[in-house]
């Protein structure tokens, strides 16, 4: 019987599991534009936040770290990309959990773990529900 410690080991080797179903760049692009997302991060525990994407390319937003927020959003293949006000730009891929939320993903420098799931989106409403 392999050891606990072991087991953790193989268990942080593997690669990252995805989604049911990742989604594709027109996908990405139709469940976004001109919609609402509300979210909660996976790794900054405790944040959560929505967003407005307007089908121009810009968002506005809010999020329980830094409030108010705005920038843009784009498709680059099939990854949802953003660059917020005054930070860097970053691209994600969406996977979609068959149950109305949806998974992005970063890849990191460490090509052993693969994509890490570092935000839910717990729902998409259709337009600007929060008036922004």
């Amino acid at each position: 019987m392999p050891s606990m410690a072991m087991v953790a080991c193989c268990a942080m080797l593997a690669p990252a599991v995805h989604a049911g179903t990742m989604l594709n760049g027109d996908q990405i692009r139709a469940l976004v534009s001109g919609n609402t997302t509300f979210g909660k991060h996976e790794i900054k525990i405790g944040m959560h936040g929505y967003s407005y994407n307007r089908a121009d390319g810009t968002y506005v937003g809010w999020n329980s770290k830094r409030g108010a927020t705005s920038g843009n959003w784009w498709v680059e293949g099939d990854r949802m990309c953003r660059h917020r006000d005054g930070g860097k730009p970053f691209c994600q891929t969406v996977g979609d959990n068959g149950d109305g939320t949806y998974n992005r993903y970063e890849k990191l420098k460490n090509v052993m773990r693969g994509d890490v799931h570092v935000f839910t989106w717990t729902k998409v409403e259709p337009g600007n529900p929060k008036g922004l």
